[in-house]
């Protein structure tokens, strides 16, 4: 996270007055886009009523009335993408978020719509079949127009085909570079010149013939990355001697400092303090939170009740014991539960010698090795969702011998116990399912729970849902 030192500032006004005001670059990367869906969109809702006039009617009518839903749907579909941000470079090379919010967003617009018909009694002048056309139209034109995006638009970033703002970078003399250029590119940054500080010396000179021999009068911005918390008087002494020239200065830190200055900020007098530890919900958002879960694991369970039937008799023919297998977790602030599954192992460990699944794990059934790559194995705890003891979205809950081991190894670890244990959860869509074999990768997932607390919303929660069902392909750690 970049945090201005010196001044706010528009990427417009940023740039030197010796460089065009409107090149291939950032800025102009979010108008095309945003132009070509509206384009995209109009064209979609005009072919849909062409489509659909020549196939049902054999003739065609007036097509001024739906290019103009077409506008109408258009602009507030970008208008709602661009409230989430979704046109900058970086959002629209991650494209699964894109495929989510167009899959989102793009249907609630033709609700939305149709709801204006039925309520104006508008409904016999617009044709249903021409109009589901145009949404089907409309998602596939919009997912291939992604694809163009995702496939171009990359390839430019990593040639630095149209840098934006050109850096100095400021850095530690042992501090790797390469993945700070790599977000660098993605805000639109092009670092030009990195200037090293050395760890030993004790009192570097921050002069204006330094800087300038390191090319700050050829920059548009000056980008301090800063790790040396042991060495924070040398930080002071470098932002005061940039106070001299005329560009704007951003400060990056790493390590604990870093997570701590992404975290939510508020004032305290006139100080802005960082929100380390989000509290816990309050009773809107726990209330909302509920609702979503009740709601969603009833339409689950009735929709998937034919399929518990199908793997509680193939589990019952495959090998002996129950078809339910229950184990004690922690949940929410350290209370107790027992977590039900499908049986998918021959045995029904519950003690201290738990041991996670691995590859080619004997006690798997084949009923089970199924079950488990495709987390049909979690059905069942649907059911504890409704009791109340989890949530559909929250961070995973291990065994108990998992817990204590992993209590005393990471600092965190016990933070992902202030809301309720989950089906599913953001480390999960993040490629942290299944067998955490190291520390470090169980401390990944720890990170990934601990972000989903700090900026849990609804509408985050809809997203996993949507991002587990597209990660459900990918089975590499799910034994």
């Amino acid at each position: 996270m970049s945090i201005p030192v010196e001044q706010d500032w528009s990427p417009y006004l940023s740039v030197k007055s010796d460089r065009k005001w409107f090149g291939f670059n950032n800025v102009a990367i979010t108008w095309i886009a945003a132009t070509s869906d509206l384009i995209v969109l109009v064209a979609a809702s005009a072919a849909g009523y062409l489509l659909y006039a020549q196939a049902a009617l054999g003739t065609f009518g007036d097509l001024s009335l739906y290019v103009g839903i077409g506008l109408l749907v258009a602009t507030i579909f970008v208008l709602a993408m661009g409230g989430a941000h979704a046109y900058r470079p970086d959002e629209i090379l991650a494209f699964r978020r894109q495929l989510l919010l167009i899959c989102t967003l793009l249907p609630s617009v033709f609700l939305f719509l149709l709801a204006v018909v039925f309520f104006l009694k508008i409904g016999a002048t617009i044709s249903r079949g021409a109009v589901t056309t145009t949404a089907f139209l409309s998602i596939v034109s919009l997912l291939g127009l992604r694809l163009l995006w995702h496939r171009h638009l990359s390839r430019a970033i990593a040639r630095a085909a149209f840098p934006t703002r050109r850096v100095l970078l400021i850095c530690p003399n042992a501090m790797p570079t390469e993945s700070i250029a790599e977000r660098a590119a993605l805000s639109g940054l092009s670092i030009m010149h990195t200037m090293r500080l050395s760890a030993t010396d004790p009192a570097p000179r921050y002069t204006s013939d330094v800087f300038a021999n390191h090319g700050i009068a050829d920059v548009d911005e000056v980008l301090v990355a800063w790790s040396d918390y042991g060495n924070l008087q040398s930080l002071e002494k470098c932002l005061f001697a940039l106070r001299q020239f005329c560009v704007p200065v951003s400060v990056m830190f790493d390590g604990l400092v870093g997570d701590i200055v992404e975290g939510l900020t508020h004032n305290v007098g006139e100080r802005r303090v960082f929100q380390a530890h989000r509290p816990p919900l309050d009773l809107y958002e726990r209330s909302l939170k509920r609702a979503f879960d009740i709601i969603f694991s009833i339409s689950a369970l009735v929709v998937m009740f034919p399929i518990c039937v199908a793997v509680a008799i193939a589990i019952k023919f495959d090998s002996p014991g129950p078809v339910f297998f229950a184990q004690t977790r922690k949940g929410y602030s350290g209370r107790a539960f027992r977590i039900l599954k499908f049986r998918s192992m021959t045995v029904m460990e519950d003690a201290s010698d738990v041991r996670q699944a691995t590859r080619h794990d004997p006690r798997v059934t084949r009923v089970g090795s199924f079950i488990r790559s495709t987390s049909l194995d979690e059905l069942p705890q649907f059911w504890n969702v409704l009791r109340g003891d989890m949530s559909v979205i929250g961070p995973r809950p291990h065994a108990l011998v998992h817990d204590d081991f992993y209590d005393a190894l990471i600092a965190q670890y016990a933070s992902r116990r202030r809301v309720k244990p989950g089906l599913t959860g953001w480390a999960q869509v993040n490629g942290y399912r299944g067998e955490t074999p190291t520390v470090d990768r169980m401390a990944e997932r720890v990170r990934h729970d601990i972000w989903y607390i700090n900026n849990w919303s609804l509408w985050l929660d809809v997203r996993i849902v949507f991002l587990t069902v597209l990660a459900l392909n990918d089975r590499r750690n799910v034994y």
